[in-house]
């Protein structure tokens, strides 16, 4: 018998046409389409469905009214939820008199917030959750299942800033705000609430906070307290993942009761109710984390088919997890957690069993063999949404998760089981002090190494997507290839995505191009020419977006860096981008704070045959083949040029025009302009003959 090239899944479809749905939904969104528009592929299913009618075929007739639902399914799920999002249910820029309960409570960069549900300002219900940015006395203390109130200006979240879903909408998160003092709380208790605060102090009455702030990341997958080094060392060296609560986690707390009712000898069904509700719990413990509950939907399905004896299907089960989240909260299509716990999983389905298969052929031992299948699996699996979401590949990574994350699973395990035991019989914790050594020695070894070297960038993003998953997806045990045509299409998809990026990257561009970025109101501006790259950025600048600029436009490599800023612009300069030049204003009083990087402090200068000029210390003239431009932090300048990228938000389009003369104007924040980031997302204009060209976005 012949074998099929591939064995279709229907529940693997259908989960792809859910999908697909969603991003078309996000899509009509985005560029403001009217629905009725998606009418007209109905016709084109009709014709499908009278086909299949006609030659009797029954099962694609029913197979195609599926996918048919499925996918507009999909798409009126997801653009009702997002045009939801929209609206807003009060008059926003306006002081409210606001109540709530509070979900979360965790720190951030810019300090202490907590999240409120079931809200309500001057007694009307918000649709939505609120985000508090709490000050040093904001008022009475409260904690998660607190009864909150308070005054404070109520802002409203917009869905795309910077051209970008807004990450707040996978939670519906859609108001934020600050408390500065008076707030009001009534004490209430939350039993999950409650458990978190044991092991919390479990946690850092009995270890120093850093390491306990791991282990509580470990258990709960809250990194807010996490130090920022720390938590960059485990993403450098491609192990962040421990932190998120997923198959591992479920995977324990599943196996532990299993083991624990199968000596108890428990009845079948008792014992699967139990195991259930045990890691729906510790679920939501985590606070319902996609992963979380992507691995109890796996769990829940192996726990059906144990009980009535069906043969399970890894990618099946997978797709089942994908389809059920996907129609609770079809934003989950676009974060990033999710795409990457969904991958990694995917991964060791479509990788590990051949790679245990080779590494059992070498006499490597089953156990091990096993452990090193599944993480090159997961690594596989999770690589290209690292590159295109954070604009690097850890080259240590694929080493760490064979030797290390073994490693940190065993921790794990044992750090979670210590620490339940110390919070239930707190006379033992001292323990924990010891428990945790393995786990130092293992974060001292992460923050010294550094990884940061071993990245791996460039690689661009989407085109780097399609050809790697070619070459990966030649090469899994889904598809029945012989092993020359299978090595034959590996190696040319691997010969042709490397062509590619190294084309991408070496070749110059003919003409010059000026990218135009933001994020969290800090700019950044990319000057490409056929003789290097120069980056444009103010002193709080995001790194992982200045990365993910440069990799996307293939700019990696810079010739010079200029910071658009205050006094303070050379102290709080913290990037690592490979680039020992960086210019500031001569205003400024010469320093040099970092050892491998060289401080210039200039008037005129020339970088890649582009003329600088600081017009003052927040302003910077670029002349650029004949073009002017002006990049201001600052003040808008009173001069003429061919185009004005101003970040400064106290400017009308009108007052503007009085003060400059530009024929082209972008502005970071959301304003009346022709071109603002804010709306439309990055930018890319060129240069041609000492003209700008630009396409209108063509978003409205």
């Amino acid at each position: 018998m012949k074998s099929r090239f591939v064995n279709l899944r229907f529940p693997v479809i259908v989960a792809c046409f859910l999908a697909l749905g969603i991003l078309t939904g996000y899509l009509f969104i985005f560029y403001k389409i009217d629905l009725i528009w998606l009418l007209a592929i109905v016709p084109a299913f009709a014709v499908l469905l009278t086909i299949f009618s006609v030659l009797r075929k029954n099962k694609l007739l029913v197979f195609t009214a599926i996918i048919l639902v499925v996918y507009l399914t999909g798409t009126f799920n997801c653009f009702t939820h997002l045009n939801e999002y929209q609206k807003t249910d009060v008059t926003a820029e306006q002081t409210y008199h606001i109540c709530g309960t509070v979900t979360e409570k965790n720190q951030s960069n810019y300090g202490e917030y907590i999240i409120i549900k079931n809200a309500t300002a001057d007694n009307v219900k918000l649709g939505g959750k609120i985000r508090v940015t709490l000050s040093n006395s904001y008022g009475e203390y409260c904690d998660v299942g607190y009864r909150v109130e308070f005054e404070a200006v109520l802002h409203k979240y917009d869905l795309f800033p910077y051209g970008e879903l807004n990450y707040y909408t996978q939670n519906d998160v859609k108001y934020h705000c600050s408390v500065y003092e008076n707030l009001k709380s009534d004490y209430g208790f939350t039993l999950l609430g409650s458990i978190r605060s044991r092991l919390h102090s479990t946690l850092y009455d009995n270890i120093d906070d850093n390491t306990a702030a791991i282990c509580y990341g470990m258990l709960i997958g809250d990194t807010s307290e996490i130090d920022d080094e720390a938590l960059t060392s485990f993403r450098y060296g491609g192990v962040a993942h421990i932190f998120a609560v997923s198959g591992l986690h479920i995977g324990l707390v599943y196996g532990i009761l299993g083991f624990i009712l199968k000596k108890l000898k428990a009845n079948k069904y008792l014992s699967a109710g139990i195991q259930f509700f045990a890691i729906l719990f510790y679920s939501a413990l985590c606070g319902f984390t996609l992963s979380s509950i992507r691995a109890v939907i796996m769990c829940s399905v192996a726990i059906v088919t144990k009980l009535l004896h069906f043969k399970r299907d890894g990618l099946n089960t997978l797709s089942a997890a994908v389809f059920i989240i996907l129609i609770v909260n079809p934003q989950s299509l676009f974060a990033v957690g999710f795409q990457l716990s969904v991958c990694a999983v995917g991964g060791i389905i479509l990788f590990a069993n051949k790679i245990n298969a080779l590494l059992r052929k070498i006499k490597i031992a089953k156990r091990v063999s096993k452990g090193i299948a599944v993480s090159i699996g997961a690594t596989a699996g999770t690589l290209p949404i690292s590159a295109a979401s954070f604009g690097y590949i850890s080259g240590a990574g694929f080493l760490l998760n064979i030797v290390l994350l073994p490693l940190l699973s065993i921790l794990f395990e044992i750090i979670f089981i210590v620490t339940i035991i110390c919070a239930i019989i707190p006379p033992i914790d001292i323990i924990l002090q010891y428990t945790v050594l393995p786990l130092e020695a293992m974060l001292s070894f992460l923050l010294s190494a550094g990884f940061e070297k071993a990245l791996i960038t460039g690689l661009g993003g989407q085109w780097f997507i399609l050809f790697y998953n070619i070459a990966a997806l030649s090469v899994s045990d889904k598809f029945n290839l012989k092993f020359l045509p299978q090595a034959a299409l590996f190696a040319f998809t691997v010969l042709i995505t490397a062509f590619f990026v190294i084309i991408q990257s070496t070749m110059p561009d003919q003409n010059s191009k000026i990218i135009v970025s933001a994020s969290n109101s800090n700019g950044y501006v990319l000057f490409k020419s056929s003789h290097g790259n120069i980056l444009l950025i103010d002193p709080n600048a995001s790194t992982t977006q200045v990365v993910r600029l440069l990799d996307k436009n293939y700019a990696m490599q810079l010739d010079g860096i200029i910071i658009l800023g205050g006094e303070n612009s050379a102290v709080n300069y913290d990037f690592d981008l490979g680039c020992d030049n960086v210019y500031l204003s001569d205003l400024y009083i010469p320093i040099q704070p970092y050892s491998g990087v060289r401080f210039h402090y200039e008037h005129n200068f020339e970088l890649c045959g582009i003329i600088f000029e600081f017009y003052d210390g927040y302003t910077v003239k670029a002349v650029c083949d004949g073009v002017t431009v002006y990049i201001t932090n600052g003040d808008i300048p009173n001069v003429s040029c061919d185009l004005l990228i101003s970040k400064n938000m106290n400017y009308d389009f009108e007052k503007m025009q009085k003060i400059c003369d530009a024929d082209n104007t972008v502005y970071f924040s959301q304003k009346s302009f022709r071109y603002n980031i804010y709306e439309y997302g990055s930018m890319s204009f060129n240069i041609s003959n000492g003209k700008l060209i630009y396409h209108e976005p063509t978003r409205h």
